[in-house]
């Protein structure tokens, strides 16, 4: 750890034990574990994920806090008919990942806060080995469990490197999908690694991640200058930065579905993927880095632009569309070409601003 962790872990153990129940006392003593769900538009999933929490709790005293992002699928209804002991709250407007998983962290009153998506099945011993983790290890700030498909399939995100520059030229040309497993290309996703065991690493998912109450208060929890995607990693930066340890656990998983809420934003989320990646980049190794980036996407863009403009005039390429919509997404590579030259014209491309247009 960096100088001075030591009084930083010391801090950490102060005020979990005696922070929360001090301010709530009211409420009953403090729990062992907050988990943060936030919800928007997936019903079913989130019942079927806050069943897999409170039955997976185990020994833990557990609180769950359900931030609803103004979903109109009966969400807040049916988490409320459900599962009455859990805090729900309601919001008027889609804020975004980040600030609503803030805003369960205001809520929270555990030693550890676990923001979990709502497509997940947590499995039965996670929370608890996540939990013990921490209990065990003081210089450990926040610990991440494997994630793996419904088919049983590992989702390597679970376990991964910083996103640097380097990363990005990988993708813009393929080699990371061509060759998952090399220590080169696949190197962000340490797709050479099967993923079982532990080990510290860089970053994990942010569909899984346990971390001290304490820790992600004075870290001012997730960055709200994301809107979603990619949050996780800016946040695992900043653990580190302040002389943490992320540690993976392998040995227990949680099946993770993923993409549920982003597919509701189609084709305009590439641009937010592209925004925040060279954020991200930015964070991580300086603005002339960040520039590259931009840079980059843009001629990747234009790349894919005109390759996905053959696939669409040549005739039996069906299958092809089928299989990778994103590659062949006209519209999002137009919209990616755009903003790496004129940020600002691309606004009304952005997800936020639709919503906000949404519900004008």
């Amino acid at each position: 750890m960096e100088s001075g962790a030591g009084d930083r872990v010391a801090g950490v153990s102060q005020e979990a034990s005696g922070g929360a129940g001090s301010a709530l006392g009211s409420l009953g003593p403090a729990p062992d574990l907050t988990i943060v769900v936030v919800t928007w538009n997936v019903r079913d999933l989130a019942l079927r994920s806050l069943e897999s929490v409170y039955a997976g709790s185990g020994p833990l005293a557990v609180e769950v806090v359900v931030v609803d992002n103004a979903s109109e699928d009966g969400t807040v209804g049916a988490v409320r008919e459900r599962f009455p002991q859990a805090v729900v709250i309601e919001n008027g407007d889609n804020v975004g990942f980040p600030r609503a998983c803030n805003q369960g962290l205001e809520r929270a009153r555990g030693r550890y806060v676990l923001f979990l998506n709502p497509d997940t099945v947590v499995g039965a011993g996670t929370l608890f080995t996540c939990a013990a983790e921490l209990d065990g290890d003081a210089t450990v700030g926040m610990v991440g469990c494997r994630l793996v498909r419904p088919d049983g399939g590992i989702q390597y995100e679970g376990a991964r490197r910083a996103y640097r520059l380097r990363h990005l030229v990988y993708e813009l040309l393929y080699l990371h999908m061509l060759f998952p497993r090399s220590r080169v290309f696949g190197d962000q996703l340490l797709g050479w690694w099967d993923h079982e065991g532990r080990r510290d690493v860089e970053a994990i998912c942010g569909a899984f991640m346990m971390v001290r109450r304490s820790l992600a208060e004075v870290l001012g929890g997730l960055p709200e200058d994301v809107f979603m995607y990619h949050e996780d990693l800016s946040f695992c930066l900043r653990v580190r930065r302040a002389g943490w340890k992320i540690r993976y656990v392998g040995e227990v998983l949680t099946v993770h579905l993923g993409g549920q809420s982003s597919l509701q934003y189609g084709s305009r989320l590439g641009i937010l993927e592209a925004e925040h990646k060279t954020k991200l980049i930015e964070e991580g190794q300086g603005r002339l880095y960040a520039f590259a980036a931009r840079l980059l996407f843009g001629l990747g863009a234009l790349l894919r632009l005109a390759a996905a403009s053959v696939i669409h005039l040549v005739p039996g390429t069906e299958r092809l569309k089928e299989r990778y919509p994103r590659a062949v997404d006209l519209r999002q590579h137009r919209t990616i070409a755009l903003w790496a030259i004129a940020p600002g014209r691309t606004r009304r491309r952005d997800p936020r601003f639709a919503l906000q247009q949404s519900r004008s």
